[in-house]
């Protein structure tokens, strides 16, 4: 772990200490903190549309079980594993109340992410060629198996560490790292053309 998340892992701390203690205005700074990772991974898993009301709502249950958490993990991960559950939750709810599971995103709205990292410097070429090259990795993508697929989506569009996704899904450091390389080697060999 580089330098600057431990300093932010040691003031989280602190500020988790003073918002166990009943600190509204701690609890405040971590959810500033945090939040934006939050939405990105409810954003993975339910879709840029229900995003918002996920994140809030594990922003919530992070708040009222603020007193139960114990420390064993950083509170990054911790409240990262509450959006995971009630993303799971929100997911398990649509399919009991017989919704139609959509996808996440549709292709457009997944690319915006991946948008981030297209050069603007290119020209209108090399712009339609990037934008190709998003839309055929987010088609593949979802063809990858669910975990490999969770574990991807964690690691660069929620850019979590590989310590920190093994944490959150409460599996092995090996494990995240293999099904990571199986799903990057797997997008590889698909995009070939786009290299």
């Amino acid at each position: 772990m580089d330098p600057s998340r431990t300093d932010l892992a040691v003031a989280d701390d602190a500020l988790v200490l003073r918002a166990r203690n009943g600190d509204h205005d701690a609890f405040g700074e971590l959810v500033t903190r945090h939040q934006r990772r939050v939405w990105m991974v409810c954003r993975q898993y339910v879709g840029v549309d229900e995003a918002d009301a996920v994140a809030q709502d594990s922003l919530v249950k992070a708040f009222t079980g603020i007193r139960k958490f114990d420390g064993r993990a950083a509170f990054s991960t911790w409240v990262t594993r509450i959006a995971i559950n009630t993303c799971l939750d929100q997911l398990r709810r649509r399919r009991r109340e017989g919704l139609v599971v959509e996808e996440p995103a549709s292709d457009h709205e997944r690319c915006d992410v991946l948008e981030l990292v297209a050069d603007d410097r290119a020209g209108p070429e090399d712009r339609t060629l990037q934008g190709q090259a998003l839309a055929s990795l987010a088609k593949r993508e979802h063809g990858l198996p669910p975990r490999q697929r969770e574990i991807f989506r964690l690691r660069f569009y929620a850019e979590m560490e590989l310590e920190e996704i093994a944490q959150a899904l409460g599996v092995h450091v090996g494990t995240v790292k293999t099904q990571l390389h199986r799903a990057v080697h797997r997008l590889r060999q698909e995009l070939g053309a786009y290299r």
